[in-house]
């Protein structure tokens, strides 16, 4: 669909196709659901209207992502804009409203998602030509804002008398896992059968590792959310009872985060491009080291704002966020997308819902 996508001669088609199946691929993506279904009573808005909400915003910036790929625009100013617009309205947010926001981001980027938006950037970038390592990757950590943006939005138009959250318990099984799978699956596929009649005519050869590689991962999918859902997330609530009054518990955190980040698919996936597309001269286990200190100090700082319950959320997103803009500004734009990309593929569905699962427990206790 890259290829596809970099065969428009007018950008205003661009902008629409990228609306139109970021906003698809969102809807399609298990993760989200999970999360909407969630905080649907916090919000008083029903769980598909949320995904809706947040799926718009994912659409609006994978086609902010696209024009810059078209146009060549630096990644760090893309970003800078971006997160300059976010840290505004979440002066004017309620702190739930952040929670919600930030949650929204990491449940969109998952298994089903990123592979596809990191595919759809390579493809256009590869097409364009010149500066083409530059502009291949950042769009996931583009798309990624779409859902803080909208979420914030939302959390504003809702007011502040329904977002109470409430813990909720999370429950799982395989006929969940099964019908979230097919939805997931379903819409992606018809949108490529439509394009492929209409334009690619791919050879029968291909079409039919196509239609294989789209019933492994339908498997595939079902075995890995059911698996996770139901052991990995009790898994993460026994820890987390277990472990609430230890005094080592900001360093079990690091370690955890150190070891989980590098069980999921998505960070996997974006190792694997980076060393395709440099060549080798940023080694997949370069990644995926960076990845893990980065998750690790993260959830080590999660665990400690916890803890101290004085803490709001914004006083460790916004210095974290400003530190990497200030240092997008001073590094190749080629480091500058893998770096935001990283952000998204970092928070998928082992991560998430493991540190999740952990967090909740403690916040319980």
């Amino acid at each position: 669909m890259g290829d596809f996508l970099a065969r428009f001669n007018k950008i205003f088609k661009v902008v629409l196709f990228g609306i139109f199946i970021g906003f698809v691929i969102s809807m399609a993506e298990p993760d989200l659901l999970i999360l909407a279904s969630q905080v649907t009573y916090t919000v008083g808005l029903s769980p598909w209207i949320i995904v809706a909400i947040i799926s718009l915003g994912v659409g609006i910036m994978i086609s902010i992502g696209l024009y810059r790929i078209f146009k060549e625009i630096k990644i760090s100013k893309i970003m800078w804009i971006l997160y300059i617009t976010i840290f505004a309205l979440m002066f004017i947010a309620s702190e739930t409203g952040h929670a919600i926001a930030f949650d929204a981001s990491g449940a969109t980027t998952g298994a089903m998602t990123t592979p596809f938006i990191i595919a759809l950037g390579l493809g256009v970038a590869n097409l364009k030509g010149d500066y083409s390592e530059d502009n291949s990757f950042g769009l996931v950590g583009i798309a990624s804002t779409g859902p803080i943006i909208a979420g914030l939005l939302m959390s504003l138009s809702v007011g502040d008398n329904l977002l109470e959250m409430e813990a909720t318990a999370y429950t799982s099984a395989i006929a969940t896992c099964f019908k979230n799978s097919t939805f997931a699956i379903v819409p992606i596929a018809l949108v490529f059968f439509i394009i492929n009649a209409k334009y690619f005519k791919t050879a029968k050869d291909e079409f039919t590792e196509i239609l294989l590689g789209l019933f492994y991962t339908y498997i595939g999918l079902i075995i890995f959310l059911s698996s996770v859902e139901g052991g990995f997330m009790e898994l993460a609530r026994i820890l987390g009872e277990g472990l609430r009054d230890s005094k080592f518990l900001p360093l079990v955190a690091f370690i955890m985060g150190l070891v989980v980040v590098l069980a999921e698919p998505a960070v996997a996936v974006l190792a694997e491009q980076v060393e395709d597309v440099t060549g080798g001269s940023i080694a997949r286990k370069s990644i995926l080291k960076a990845l893990s200190i980065g998750v690790a100090t993260a959830v080590m700082l999660a665990i400690i704002r916890i803890k101290l319950e004085n803490i709001a959320l914004w006083m460790v997103i916004v210095p974290g966020f400003l530190i990497s803009l200030l240092i997008s500004l001073k590094i190749p734009q080629t480091f500058a997308g893998i770096a935001f990309d990283s952000g998204g593929v970092a928070s998928g569905p082992m991560t998430a819902t493991f540190i999740l699962a952990f967090c909740q427990e403690l916040q319980e206790m």
